[in-house]
């Protein structure tokens, strides 16, 4: 008897719905899979059969061959054992469906028949919903999939229990036990009220992230560098529901569900650390993963350290920054992932770190201060539109008692000037844009530059010997600085602020 049940693998973050069939036939006992199963798919037969055993379903002394289609497909990960389990028994006719719902099951089986949580899931679930499949998962993956829309999702936890209700159909609760955890791996998000002092700084992050710049801090250590990164998620605006779900899809695909909660909608924050390859920055490897360009997406991916990257991870970074996604090619597929993200920097100004400090003497010489500065190339500082030196704080810092603005206070001013660029490029182009990801055509129509300012403008790019690319990131940001102060056009302080910025 042939069976099909449906599983699913993914490209990138979509799914693609795969047919499990299964023929258990007369004849010599054996079993063969096709259909470019990796490792962990080949393997499922030895869990599979083990957890048959443990729910008490009889072993299958028959010629087996299992195909999944479509075949040119690679099909990778342990997601595909409760299918394969589930067309077992159906070919073997152990069980029979108590309904003519086609069905997407996904799952790995543990030797005692529990069902494991797999990766993939919300990927899954669209592609099951476009398909007009229903879909069956693990109980600890079910608020992933209860995240899409008009979708009938089943949580199950064994093998057992899912066979019970393939042939009896009994209501299960869909209701999930999922307790949202902190997120272990995650750096935890401060608040602007506990940076004193620093104030041009914090107005510098301010006009990032109300506009999506990307941005540059250059200061002696312990300066408050790193420290003002991680308090940026806290005057991000919250993740919208559409942003939030491509999140949750990538986290998914990169199985980093487990400390994840899919209901938060901080924006996601990403510091790797300088020894990461170009793979675990942009993406690939062996499996394909999502690099931490892609699980930064729709928030901030911040690079402490800049220059001790190596030149070839930062180099990667240069055509996502303009494109906002990542195409990894391979021989046998090709894959692409979002990457739209704001980029955040810190750097030493040299090796000892403190060239330029007025009060601690550099010991560096002039060609270590030149060669650690040339580790990062001109063409990825020229995609930086806001450059700030961080000045280190004395004493007056830590014993300072002055009331300091709060993350809150700060995030208001930046949804504010963030609402008026979605409604401007909504009208005009029907879709969301900050200013900050405006294209060249875009940028002069909505940044137009007037009278004296223009004048200003002309003189000082002839004088800072700023690049095309430099002349539209210094108007956007002019074009956010004017949308902070809730102005219709860009002045001449405004502009003059912005160049203040550039390469600072």
């Amino acid at each position: 008897m042939i069976s099909k049940v449906f599983a699913s693998a993914y490209q990138g973050i979509r799914g693609v719905p795969v047919a499990v069939e299964v023929d258990c036939s007369p004849g010599l006992p054996g079993f063969s899979m096709v259909g470019l199963p990796d490792g962990a798919v080949r393997e499922a037969r030895e869990r599979v059969y083990s957890a048959m055993r443990t729910a008490n379903f009889r072993e299958l002394h028959q010629r087996i061959t299992v195909n999944l289609a479509p075949a040119a497909i690679r099909k990778e990960g342990s997601s595909f054992d409760l299918a394969l389990a589930i067309g077992l028994l159906l070919a073997s006719e152990q069980i029979a469906w108590s309904n003519s719902e086609n069905w997407m099951l996904l799952g790995e089986l543990s030797l005692d028949g529990l069902l494991r949580p797999v990766k993939g899931v919300l990927s899954a679930a669209f592609s099951a919903r476009q398909r007009g499949l229903n879909l069956l998962v693990p109980q600890e993956n079910l608020a992933e999939a209860l995240l899409v829309d008009d979708l009938k999702v089943v949580g199950v936890d064994s093998l057992k229990s899912c066979a019970h209700w393939i042939k009896t159909g009994e209501n299960i609760s869909q209701k999930s036990n999922y307790i949202a955890k902190k997120r272990k791996n995650s750096i935890k998000v401060y608040d602007f009220a506990e940076v004193y002092g620093l104030a041009m700084v914090k107005r510098a992050l301010e006009i990032a992230a109300a506009g999506n710049h990307n941005f540059l801090m250059i200061g002696s250590p312990g300066s408050g560098k790193t420290f003002c990164a991680q308090c940026m998620p806290s005057i991000l605006p919250k993740l919208t529901p559409e942003e939030r779900l491509e999140s949750v899809m990538i986290h998914s695909c990169a199985g980093l569900m487990e400390d994840f909660d899919p209901n938060d909608t901080t924006r996601p924050f990403r510091a790797p650390h300088h020894t990461a390859s170009v793979a675990a920055l942009v993406g690939g490897g062996r499996n394909l993963r999502p690099g931490e360009i892609s699980l930064a997406h729709g928030g901030l991916l911040f690079l402490d350290e800049l220059p001790e990257f190596s030149r070839n991870a930062l180099e990667s970074l240069r055509q996502p920054l303009e494109q906002g996604k990542v195409v990894i090619a391979r021989a046998m597929e090709t894959v692409e992932w979002p990457a739209q993200f704001l980029l955040g920097a810190a750097l030493n100004p040299c090796p000892c770190g403190y060239y330029g400090d007025a009060e601690k003497e550099c010991t560096c010489s002039p060609m270590e201060v030149l060669r650690y500065n040339n580790r990062v190339s001109g063409p990825l500082l020229d995609r930086l539109d806001i450059t700030i030196k961080v000045p280190r704080q004395g004493y007056e810092a830590f014993a300072g008692q002055q009331k300091e603005e709060t993350s809150a206070q700060i995030r208001s001013r930046v949804v504010a000037a963030r609402k008026r660029q979605y409604a401007r490029s909504q009208k005009l182009y029907g879709k969301l844009l900050a200013n900050g990801n405006l294209g060249a055509d875009q940028t002069r129509e909505i940044c137009k530059i007037l009278g004296p300012a223009e004048e200003f403008l002309r003189r000082a790019v002839d004088k800072m010997g700023l690049s095309t690319r430099g002349v539209y990131r210094v108007v956007r940001v002019a074009r956010t600085i004017a949308d902070l102060r809730n102005a219709e056009i860009i002045e001449l302080k405004d502009l003059a602020e912005a160049l203040q910025y550039r390469n600072s």
